[in-house]
């Protein structure tokens, strides 16, 4: 599919974007105590991963055509890969160590795995729904996905609260507001774009779905890793 100039552009600023965050997340780690490091992992590859899928898309791959209309899977394959990592640098942000195993750490694992678990079906079948073109069954694929994400955010905001590390609440807190708040708009924002209804053309669907991007993968990351860093120093001090 030819792109459009403004519609090339946005998405190299996408690139620019994500692969600037990477950078900054990783400088940011180094300067984080080797025990916090690990932290920095999951927000990094995010950043990286995404920088490669907008590269895919500026490039002019990535997109199928159906029913005339494209449907980017990078974007999607994207999404698959970075949603589940930005999940799981929340929960290590907010459980508590399972350090005595047991009870304590097969819970804490089974709660990653439904929140992750429940975000790969969320993914996977949006992707079904955007492929099912202009048939009318690709409405119940997107139910579905907004169904398991909504099972995502009962996760996060019920059963994951229950086993919190307190001195990490606050940070917890803080990054599932912003996540909850972006990731809202994703799917309002596949109703009204060309998957959907056609109520947003292409270009502005593009420009919308790069900037929510930044903001839920850069952004987040950055929140997430300074956190960390101020916390590190709190401890420090005390």
């Amino acid at each position: 599919m030819e792109l459009t100039s403004s519609q090339e552009l946005i998405l190299w600023l996408g690139t620019a974007g994500m692969a600037a965050g990477a950078v900054i997340i990783a400088a940011i780690g180094f300067s984080l105590p080797n025990h916090e490091r690990h932290h920095v992992t999951a927000s990094f590859f995010v950043c990286a991963i995404a920088a490669c899928a907008y590269l895919a898309m500026a490039t002019g791959t990535g997109v199928w055509m159906v029913d005339d209309q494209p449907v980017y899977y990078a974007r999607y394959i994207d999404w698959l890969v970075t949603t589940p990592l930005l999940l799981l640098g929340l929960l290590t942000i907010g459980l508590a160590p399972a350090t005595g195993g047991g009870e304590a750490g097969r819970t804490r694992n089974g709660l990653i795995g439904w929140v992750l678990g429940a975000d790969v079906l969320m993914i996977a079948t949006g992707l079904v729904a955007s492929l099912r073109g202009e048939s009318g069954d690709r409405w119940i694929w997107y139910i579905i996905s907004c169904v398991f994400f909504l099972l995502v955010l009962w996760g996060l905001f019920g059963p994951v609260k229950q086993h919190l590390d307190a001195k990490m609440t606050p940070l917890y807190t803080r990054l599932l507001g912003i996540l909850t708040v972006l990731w809202f708009i994703y799917p309002i924002l596949w109703v009204l774009g060309t998957e959907g209804t056609g109520a947003i053309g292409l270009t502005g669907e593009i420009l919308v779905f790069a900037v929510i991007d930044v903001l839920a993968k850069v952004g987040f990351g950055i929140v997430l890793v300074m956190g960390v860093k101020s916390g590190s120093r709190s401890h420090a001090a005390a």
